[in-house]
């Protein structure tokens, strides 16, 4: 499992999503997703028990990275930067 909290440990964050097998594209929208308040579950299993997982995960209010890169990026988002402060807690932002 992949997790991190919002704020410094996200900075690892992007290239562990990298290592897994997202694509870039895909893993600045997670990280963003994260330093925005977010939250992130990654889950490596068996080929057989993949089509069950992603149910299960699908009906926990998962997002399409490519739609909300999408939102981001109209926004003006243009990638990660690991160097940039969390949002605050009471700034309500698309996570």
């Amino acid at each position: 499992v992949v997790g991190a909290a919002a704020g410094g440990a996200t900075g690892g964050l992007l290239g562990a999503l990298k290592d897994a097998g997202v694509t870039d594209e895909d893993a600045h929208v997670y990280a963003e997703g994260v330093r925005r308040g977010g939250s992130l579950v990654s889950a490596r299993v068996d080929e057989q028990d993949a089509g069950r997982v992603e149910d299960v995960l699908r009906r926990q209010s998962g997002i399409d990275a490519a739609t909300r890169g999408a939102v981001y990026r109209r926004d003006g988002w243009t990638g990660f930067d690991e160097k940039a402060a969390p949002y605050a807690a009471d700034v309500t932002r698309p996570v």
